[in-house]
């Protein structure tokens, strides 16, 4: 098995803290997919959520991605452009069909779609339920990109120039939607908010049931010359990340598997608590590649905008990561020799 870069990306969640209006956030956004696009990274995702959450530290300001990315894709030129993840109980299959082909075509098919269930405030649906709903919704989704005759539908228009099943990338955990997803030929997401080695799971089940699709995730990262002022400038935004993620069900099951303490310790105890990377490039890197290593991903995205950090401290990050930090980054995509024998 033979080490090689990996394609990079940044993802951000459009999230922000309840004093920041909604233009300034979708503003901050919109400058690091062009910022991203300048330094030279492979793609740009954007998080898809709906509603706002008085009783929450922040929310995300973008519920239609895929307008946000037509107004995104015309400020940029080379850059791929993503959603993380496009909610498909949200809309019928076919408006999403045809919202995905009109930014393909509008595009020139530099798009990639992230695409899950989503979480609904108040849900009281078990896993088994939400799995079962989710993959209905992707066969539809497949059958409309597929023309499938079975819809009863005319043919889908406009015509992307990319055939879309083969950009789609799914968040799933259980093992019977990772079973769809391999017989279905659909790619596999995992995101920040879980430990590399829950990912790791996911990513070999996968493979094991049969997935020869990518596999790509994403690490929250934050960088400056030196770990101590790494630490001190991320503080406020790591805090308030922390209030929220240590209430929810992510956290709890990796303190449930041990795989982190119920209350950290120290500030770097809880970086760690919340899969928050941040020091110098070298430390970056060494995390980085470590990451890698454990889960095996095909792609990686860094997260590099959170709620109340400085836009000077993103362009930082952004700008070392490219620049110090990729150039290093090696990684072994689980089952790769079996995929190309295959």
């Amino acid at each position: 098995m033979t080490s090689e870069r990996p394609k990079f990306g940044v993802m951000d969640q459009g999230w922000a803290a309840p004093e920041m209006s909604d233009a300034t956030s979708v503003g901050l956004t919109l400058d690091a997919i062009r910022i991203a696009e300048d330094l030279g990274f492979d793609s740009a995702w954007v998080g898809q959520h709906h509603h706002r959450r008085d009783d929450a530290p922040f929310w995300g300001r973008i519920p239609a991605t895929e307008v946000f990315l037509a107004y995104a894709g015309a400020k940029t030129n080379r850059i791929a452009l993503g959603t993380g993840v496009r909610v498909l109980s949200t809309t019928t299959a076919l408006r999403t069909a045809e919202e995905m082909s009109l930014l393909s075509l509008l595009l020139d098919g530099r798009v990639d779609f992230g695409i899950g269930l989503g979480a609904q405030h108040n849900d009281s649906r078990s896993a088994e339920e939400k799995g079962e709903i989710f993959r209905r919704l992707l066969d539809e989704l497949l059958a409309v990109l597929s023309d499938d005759p079975e819809t009863g539908l005319l043919p889908l228009s406009p015509t992307s120039p990319v055939d879309l099943r083969t950009r789609l990338f799914a968040a799933a955990r259980d093992e019977t939607t990772l079973a769809h997803l391999a017989r279905t030929g659909v790619n596999l997401v995992v995101g920040q908010a879980e430990p590399g080695e829950t990912q790791a799971d996911y990513i070999r089940l996968y493979r094991k049931l049969g997935g020869k699709g990518e596999t790509r995730g994403v690490r929250i990262v934050f960088l400056a010359p030196t770990r101590q002022q790494a630490i001190e400038d991320c503080a406020e935004a790591a805090d308030l990340y922390f209030d929220l993620m240590s209430k929810g069900g992510y956290y709890k099951l990796a303190v449930q598997r041990g795989l982190i303490p119920e209350v950290p310790r120290s500030r770097e105890e809880m970086l760690e608590a919340i899969h928050f990377i941040a020091g110098t490039p070298d430390e970056v890197i060494e995390e980085l590649n470590a990451h890698l290593a454990v889960t095996g991903l095909d792609r990686l995205d860094a997260m590099i905008q959170l709620p109340r950090m400085d836009p000077a401290h993103v362009r930082r990050t952004m700008a070392l990561l490219q620049q110090e930090v990729r150039p290093h980054l090696v990684y072994r995509p689980y089952g790769a020799d079996a995929r190309e024998v295959a």
